[in-house]
């Protein structure tokens, strides 16, 4: 039957190829075969740190073939994935993107194992800002993935081979990681969904963190239930973990249609130059106000000023405690940007890092005021894109302006759900984050859910198979 689906034109969208297995239409090893051909015909893409054995690969797809009557007990049964390199894959040694950091895991991140556990394919490590640090994708050694709209645009990071993997076409889904935006900024570049759940709701053992605060895994996926399927199965109290919640088992991961809700977007949107994104987003908040939303003003500035923190405190003194070792060992293998944040980490005192905790809990007492009476704040993903040329010649005021909607988040213990909203006159992508309270998940899931299915744009590049 497969040669009747047409594995070249084969939709590795979860829900899409989910239904496919359940028809009988496909099986794993030919899945296994097309993703390993598109990933070949891609040539050196810079998409991938290392790939896993395909001997190997297809070994697990024939195993899977072998249980298909378990498909019920496997949510996620023959999807494809691929996993940031900064998150533990047995076996295979985790780089941060920097040679000769190696690690060597003998177990699987928490998150990696239960996708594997609940029937997932794992194809390789993708590539990132070097220790995900920065939001645009170019602070890599040796050059850095592509947009799959235009090459000289920003792929977004640091999750970049994340989110291109899945616009693509190469994986059903990605797992990331997310500090400052780094799950949803790669998604708004290209055209996918980036979920970046409430911190603790999934285990964040196995990561090399920036900040146990602050960090999450994100899931990339083609659409809204391709994202929640993949959070469903991955999601889980983990007593390993010191920062997993101990409720993280009772946080619904689904709600009712809604209906009626109040939404509030920042009082001061910025763009940054741009032209044609202001428009997008009007249209994106006719779209919600459509589906039922009232729609208000919040005071953006504690926002902004949480976010501040990740770079302008005390607190990037905690990627100094979790591998600043390599700035004395290896600092010709450091990207300049990344050396020149482990030195100014290295500036601040234990006195600094008391005045930044303790401003953070005032501006979250703040912001969660602010909230009252609201269900969700409503923002740009990304303001603009922005040129890899212009990054490379400003990087740090540039990936600052890509975090501008996106770095308070993780420090006001938000969750956030960033989606495609409309292409661009110039045929860019554009994307909008629906942003709530911590353990708002399910209620998120619900509104993109409606919000997606009145934009209706294809995922990915024109022409991905994604």
């Amino acid at each position: 039957m497969t040669e009747d689906l047409g594995l070249a034109k084969l939709s590795l969208r979860a829900t899409t190829l989910s239904a496919a297995y359940r028809g009988g239409e496909v099986d794993p090893v030919d899945v296994v075969d097309e993703v390993l051909r598109r990933i070949a015909a891609r040539g050196a893409d810079r998409v991938w740190v290392q790939t896993a054995d395909p001997g190997h690969l297809r070994e697990q797809a024939r195993a899977l073939r072998e249980r298909r009557a378990d498909i019920d007990s496997l949510p996620l049964y023959g999807l494809p994935f691929g996993v940031k390199d900064n998150v533990d894959v047995a076996d295979m040694p985790t780089t941060c993107g920097c040679a000769g950091f190696d690690r060597y895991p003998e177990t699987s991140a928490t998150a990696v194992q239960r996708a594997l556990d609940a029937g997932a394919l794992f194809v390789g490590k993708q590539t990132l800002d070097q220790f995900a640090t920065g939001l645009n994708g170019t602070r890599t050694i040796g050059g850095h993935c592509l947009n799959v709209f235009d090459p000289d645009v920003i792929p977004g990071g640091s999750s970049s081979g994340s989110g291109v993997a899945v616009a693509a076409g190469l994986v059903s889904f990605s797992l990331g990681s997310d500090t400052g935006g780094s799950g949803r900024v790669p998604a708004a570049m290209n055209n996918i969904v980036g979920l970046r759940p409430t911190v603790g709701l999934v285990s964040s053992r196995g990561l090399v963190y920036n900040n146990r605060q602050f960090d999450c895994i994100p899931v990339f996926a083609h659409g809204v239930e391709d994202a929640y399927l993949v959070l469903e199965a991955i999601a889980a109290f983990d007593r390993l973990d010191s920062v997993s919640r101990s409720d993280a088992d009772q946080i619904a991961l689904d709600a009712p249609p809604v209906a009626a809700f109040r939404f509030a977007i920042p009082d001061r949107l910025e763009w940054f130059g741009d032209t044609q994104s202001p428009a997008c987003f009007a249209q994106a908040l006719q779209r919600l106000q459509s589906l039922g939303g009232e729609l208000c003003e919040i005071d953006f500035s504690p926002f902004l000023e949480a976010g501040a923190l990740i770079f302008e405190s005390a607190f990037v003194a905690e990627r100094a405690a979790s591998y600043g070792e390599v700035l004395d060992r290896l600092p010709h293998a450091l990207v300049p940007g990344v050396a020149g944040i482990l030195r100014r980490a290295r500036d601040y005192s234990a006195v600094d890092a008391f005045k930044a905790q303790h401003r953070l809990l005032e501006l979250r007492y703040r912001f969660a005021r602010q909230l009252a009476g609201i269900d969700v704040l409503v923002t740009p993903t990304v303001a603009r894109p922005f040129r890899v040329d212009e990054m490379l010649a400003s990087p740090i005021e540039r990936n600052a302006e890509v975090g501008y909607y996106t770095y308070g988040v993780g420090p006001l213990d938000l969750c956030a759900l960033a989606l495609p909203a409309a292409l661009r006159p110039d045929g860019l992508p554009f994307g909008v984050s629906l942003v709530g309270r911590a353990g708002s998940d399910g209620w998120l899931r619900s509104l993109g859910r409606q919000f997606e299915a009145a934009t209706a744009l294809p995922p990915g590049a024109p022409g991905a198979n994604a």
